[in-house]
């Protein structure tokens, strides 16, 4: 991997394969591995660009509070630096959360956005409260018990007993995640802002995905996603949870042709 400094943070991030450029951003709690799949099925016909979000993978943070508008710039930057664009942006559940945001703050560096398990509303304190109180177990070294309860949160029952090699791979990786990087990462999520009033200002194609049984960002929640943004179209995927990528990943690559295709 590479490594170049944004912003007085290191970034360690990839670039892989030839042709027009992709940016992938991905999960909390994950990182760039988590699209595996679409990078060994995109590489011969697209440049895709692969960061480690701040406090995930090899990536530093600050450690004091910033926000997903920081996280978006960071981002933009990084296009910048390597001097492609504008970029297709695919983001998965905190990347999509950033997605919009990206539209909104840089439109001219996006060419399209797909927005996997993501919404575009604020949590609810009910659901804060029980995010934070995984994070601060794993700011507190409980990383075990905690990748044990995710796993039912984000992946779904079909996925529990037919894609354990994913679920290994997430959890062999959770496991040496920085627990303070997790927690001010996190806590720019828990604080973001309710994007659904400003949807109808983006000015670009998207492609919105869920799967059917999303806990995490529920079917309805994208649906209301999709619907905010002018030019978007949804699809939900039957049977799949909130990890999309690596859930069903012959589908999301898929989508992403057949999306690309028609710009």
């Amino acid at each position: 991997m590479a490594t170049v400094e944004i912003r007085g943070v290191s970034y360690h991030y990839e670039v892989i394969g030839q042709g027009p450029p992709v940016l992938f951003a991905h999960c909390l709690t994950w990182n760039h591995r988590e699209f595996d799949a679409q990078v060994a099925a995109l590489a011969d016909r697209y440049t895709l660009i692969l960061p480690d979000q701040r406090g995930h993978g090899d990536t530093g943070f600050p450690a004091e509070p910033y926000t997903l508008e920081d996280m978006v710039e960071d981002l933009y930057e990084l296009v910048q630096m390597l001097d492609v664009g504008p970029v297709h942006y695919v983001g998965h559940s905190m990347g999509a959360m950033m997605g919009p945001l990206f539209a909104l703050m840089h439109p001219e560096a996006l060419r399209s956005l797909t927005l996997i398990g993501g919404s575009a509303d604020a949590e609810t304190p009910e659901r804060l409260a029980g995010y934070r109180q995984l994070v601060a177990a794993v700011r507190a070294g409980h990383h075990a018990p905690v990748a044990e309860k995710l796993t039912g949160l984000f992946f779904s029952k079909t996925s529990r007993e037919k894609r354990q090699q994913a679920i290994a791979r997430f959890m062999d990786d959770f496991m040496n995640i920085s627990g303070e990087g997790l927690h001010w990462t996190a806590e720019a999520v828990f604080v973001r802002q309710n994007l659904l009033p400003r949807l109808g200002e983006i000015a670009l194609p998207a492609l919105v995905m869920t799967g059917e049984a999303d806990g995490v960002t529920s079917p309805e929640r994208a649906r209301e996603l999709a619907d905010g943004i002018p030019d978007a179209r949804l699809l939900i995927v039957p049977r799949a949870g909130h990890f999309l990528p690596v859930e069903a990943p012959n589908t999301v690559t898929g989508a992403l042709l057949d999306f690309w295709e028609t710009l």
